[in-house]
């Protein structure tokens, strides 16, 4: 290795010389340079447009600096074959003869070890002085080359300065470094500017078409950009004019980081639904397995991947549906939300793609949209969607698949655009094993999937009931030996039976301070149940069971399957006795 090299270098040519002995190559071969027609090099200097003409001012600009010494100066394609070489009249004869004119190829593979060959290879500067070269036909050649990186990150070529060794100067990889770092700034820019023509052009034409009304305004208010929407309110004269319209419209200001330039926007108008949406910021949680979930569905927010939420009943997976949404590229649009366990599978079709008039007995005489459509261009949420049954999975299947719905009663087909974000209690590759869930199904709305943690499993359960318990009544708080006994409960219902437990608790404590007594769960109504048959033994036993049916349906809120397993009685038993006694749900 020559005394000029750097270690590192010498690491990268070492393993240049083996890899060209692993080929078969010898020192002492002769060279058989790879040479392109004049056809083909024109060819690829047009394919190489862009390229050469940020390269060639470059390459130009440092002429001068070389004029009285004998060097060249390439570049060549990602492929390794020179597609522009400027030199001083004394180097250019000898550059023929060893190959290094347009045309040639110089990758590792054709010219043995070199730098044009080795910084494409390992896309790091270096320098082959001399006998670093593998064939003995260049150890007169010192050359230095440094890769070019396009704005993608991707390689697209390499620059190189060769001279004599007698010629060499230290100066030599610095000046290729800066060289190859100036053609890659002008590219960038070059890049910047295309990408900016086409956003404005891209933007202009959403302004256009978006129902929405927007302007852009200079710093004194002036209006100097607005799209149709806003014509048909302010009127086709209003470029120049200062903005006066405050009311109804979020404004926005962007500026470049010099703040000489900037804009005030009028977005939209302020929604006027009074309707609750929720957003990651009513996503309340301080321990590692809530937080690291919420910073997934940020990052899920921005992507248009089918969204799949998994966990118990409870978890807050609305909750994060709807934070996804709002987050989103969609947020101005809809947002529908779908029981699938609440639709009976006769209405399936109709409820998802709606009808058309006539469709069936009891249809509405207009027809109506499907939730599908209502969605269109927003997000769908389907809600247990493994409590779907196998036939409506089958009508879902295509809609999701071919984004493309048929109403029921038509025979026309409409394109639907929504990002689907499903959620389950169940655990989805279970029913597909039981064969009560559609694996193509599965695998479609799967795209990013999230589980979200029970409560049970949190270590935050104290700091979220105190953040809780501020919504309900800001005006108590629990004791330590209440929050002692929130972390020891099971809380089969999750953050919902937390938030029913919490009222309860507020409306006993009655503006004191919530003691575990004012803490009550399910089974202590159960209890209070118990009590209750011992206090009533003079009434008669048919009275007895009424009375005790009752009071722990009311408990449950009537929740049948709740009410039967705290009754120690089954699901079927229990309808039979609400049946046998004429009670019904008031």
């Amino acid at each position: 290795m020559s005394s000029v090299v750097y270690s590192h270098e010498y690491e990268m040519i070492r393993e240049s010389w083996q890899r060209c002995y692993a080929q078969g190559f010898h020192p002492t071969d002769a060279v058989r340079g790879q040479l392109l027609s004049e056809r083909q090099v024109l060819s690829l200097q047009k394919d190489s447009r862009p390229l050469l003409e940020h390269a060639i001012p470059v390459f130009e600009s440092i002429f001068p600096l070389y004029k009285q010494a004998e060097y060249i100066a390439v570049l060549t394609d990602r492929s390794g074959t020179i597609i522009h070489a400027v030199s001083t009249p004394e180097f250019q004869g000898l550059a023929d003869t060893i190959f290094m004119r347009p045309g040639a190829n110089w990758l590792e593979t054709t010219m043995g070890t070199n730098a044009m060959g080795v910084t494409l290879l390992e896309k790091k500067p270096i320098l082959v002085y001399g006998e670093d070269h593998f064939y003995r036909t260049n150890h007169f050649l010192a050359c230095a080359a440094s890769p070019l990186i396009g704005s993608n990150g991707e390689l697209i070529g390499s620059v190189n300065i060769s001279c004599r060794i007698e010629q060499y100067t230290p100066s030599i990889l610095p000046l290729v470094t800066m060289l190859a770092d100036a053609l890659q700034n002008r590219l960038l820019l070059s890049d910047a500017r295309q990408e900016h023509v086409l956003a404005l052009r891209h933007l202009e034409k959403l302004e256009n078409e978006h129902p929405t009304p927007l302007l852009a305004l200079d710093n004194e208010q002036r209006i100097v950009r607005v799209n149709r929407a806003a014509e048909r309110i302010i009127g086709r004269d209003c470029l120049g004019k200062e903005f006066r319209i405050k009311e109804g419209y979020v404004m926005e200001t962007i500026s470049d980081h010099s703040q000489k330039q900037w804009r005030s926007v009028a977005i939209r108008p302020r929604p006027t639904s009074k309707q609750k949406h929720y957003v990651f910021d009513d996503i309340f949680g301080t321990c590692p397995s809530i937080t690291s979930m919420k910073n997934l569905a940020v990052r899920a927010a921005s992507l248009e991947m089918p969204l799949l939420l998994s966990g118990e009943s409870g978890t807050g997976k609305e909750l994060f549906a709807q934070a996804i949404h709002f987050a989103s590229a969609r947020s101005h649009q809809p947002f529908i939300a779908v029981n699938c366990s609440a639709i009976p599978e006769d209405l399936v079709e109709s409820e998802l793609f709606g009808y058309e008039r006539g469709a069936f007995t009891g249809a509405k005489a207009e027809g109506s949209i499907g939730k599908f459509e209502a969605a269109h261009n927003g997000t769908l949420f389907l809600d247990e969607i493994g409590d779907m049954s196998l036939r409506a999975q089958a009508a879902l299947l295509r809609a999701v698949q071919e984004k493309v719905i048929t109403p029921v009663g038509s025979v026309k087909s409409k394109q639907v655009n929504v990002r689907i974000i499903a959620a389950t209690h169940k655990h989805l590759p279970d029913e597909i094993r039981a064969k009560r869930f559609r694996e193509d199904l599965y695998y479609r709305l799967r795209g990013i999937q999230l589980t979200l943690p029970p409560l049970r499993k949190r270590s935050d359960i104290g700091a979220l009931a105190t953040h809780l318990l501020q919504r309900i009544d800001g005006s108590t708080s629990l004791s330590l030996d209440a929050i002692s006994r929130l972390h020891h409960h099971s809380w089969p219902g999750n953050v919902r039976e937390l938030n029913s437990v919490l009222m309860q608790a507020s409306f006993l404590a009655n503006g004191e301070i919530i003691e575990p007594v004012h803490l009550q769960w399910e089974q202590d109504y159960a209890e209070d149940s118990t009590l209750s048959i011992r206090q009533s033994q003079r009434q008669s036993l048919e009275e007895t069971e009424k009375e005790t049916i009752l009071r722990t349906l009311d408990s449950t809120r009537w929740n049948i399957s709740r009410a039967a397993q705290l009754l120690q009685v089954s699901r079927n038993t229990l309808y039979r006795k609400l049946s046998e006694y004429g009670f019904r749900r008031q």
